[in-house]
C-alpha cells in the first residue's frame, strides 16, 4: 500500500504544527517537524529564531544538516506529516500543502504560544520580527538552492488558516489529499471569503480566481459566484490564481462588503 506523505510548509503562525497533529493522528502517520529542530537550535544557541534565521545565511552546514534529514524522507517507508519550508522540494513525492494566514492574525498566535524562542513584547513587534523572519529564509534558500519558497504555485493546495479551525483545515487537507491520492483535479486555492477584496477590474464571470499582493489577496474573476457562496456562509472558497492586477478602491471594497454581507476582516498595505 502507498504510504502517506503529506508535507505542510506555509506562513509563520499559520498553524502548521497543530494541524500536523490532527492530521497524524487521524492518518496514524509520524510528524516530522524542521521547525522543533530549528527551535532547539536556538534554544540550546542562546537565540532566538530570527537570530538564528540570520545566522544560518552565513552558516550554511545547518541547513546542511536539517535538509539531509529530509532528503532521506523521500524513500523513508512510513507514514509521514512533514513540517517544513522545504519539503516540497526535498520530498517531491509528498502531497504538498501551503497554509497561508494574515500577518497579524500569524503574529498573535506566535504571541499566544510564548515559545522562549519567540520572545515578542506586542502584536507588532512580532509582525515585523515575522516578516524579518521570512526574508531571511526566502534569501537564504534562493541562495543554497535557487527557489522561492513564497511562490504558491510550488505547492499542490493553498488553504487560508486565518479564520478557520484546525480541525477543518486538517479536514480540507484530507479531502483534497484523497483528490490528489485519485488522480481527480481540483482548484489549487481555498481561501478565507473574510480576506478577498474587490480588484479594480474584477470580471462577474468565469471560474473564480484571485491574485495576491502584499498579502492580500484581491479577486479577479468569478466575482458573481463568490459573491454567492460568500452570502450562502460560506468561509473556505475556491480558487485558481489569476495573473495580479489593481486593487479595487475605498469605495469597491465597502460595495463589496455590502453585496457579500462579509466585512473584510483584516487589510494591510
Amino acid at each position: 500500500m502507498q504510504k502517506v506523505k503529506i508535507s505542510l510548509a506555509g506562513d509563520l503562525g499559520s498553524g502548521k504544527s497543530t494541524v500536523g497533529r490532527i492530521l497524524a493522528k487521524e492518518l496514524g502517520a509520524q510528524v516530522y517537524s524542521t521547525g522543533t529542530i530549528q527551535r532547539r537550535i536556538a534554544e540550546e544557541m542562546g537565540m532566538t529564531t530570527l537570530q538564528l534565521n540570520q545566522y544560518m545565511e552565513t552558516h550554511p552546514e545547518i541547513d546542511g544538516k536539517i535538509d539531509d534529514g529530509l532528503r532521506a524522507l523521500e524513500g523513508e517507508d512510513a507514514d509521514l506529516i512533514i513540517d517544513s519550508r522545504m519539503a516540497w522540494h526535498f520530498v517531491p513525492s509528498s502531497f504538498a500543502v501551503y497554509m497561508a494566514a494574515d500577518a497579524y492574525v500569524s503574529a498573535e498566535r506566535i504571541l499566544k504560544a510564548g515559545r522562549s524562542s519567540e520572545p515578542f513584547s506586542s502584536v507588532e513587534e512580532a509582525v515585523r520580527s515575522v516578516a524579518d523572519r521570512r526574508a531571511s529564509e526566502m534569501r537564504r534558500y534562493s541562495q543554497l538552492y535557487g527557489v522561492n519558497i513564497k511562490d504558491l504555485e510550488n505547492y499542490d493546495y493553498v488553504v487560508d488558516t486565518s479564520f478557520v479551525a484546525p480541525e477543518t483545515v486538517a479536514e480540507h487537507i484530507l479531502a483534497h489529499y484523497q483528490k490528489f491520492r485519485r488522480g481527480e483535479a481540483f482548484p489549487r486555492y481555498e481561501l478565507c471569503a473574510a480576506r478577498l477584496l474587490p480588484a479594480a477590474e474584477a470580471e462577474e464571470d468565469g471560474e473564480p480566481a484571485a491574485f495576491e499582493v502584499n498579502g492580500n489577496f484581491y479577486i479577479a474573476r468569478g466575482a458573481d459566484s463568490l459573491a454567492r457562496q460568500m452570502r450562502s456562509g460560506a468561509r473556505l472558497v475556491e480558487l485558481v490564481r489569476a495573473e495580479v492586477g489593481a486593487p479595487g478602491s475605498a469605495e469597491q471594497i465597502a460595495a463589496w462588503e455590502a453585496r457579500t454581507g462579509v466585512r473584510i476582516a483584516v487589510r494591510h498595505g
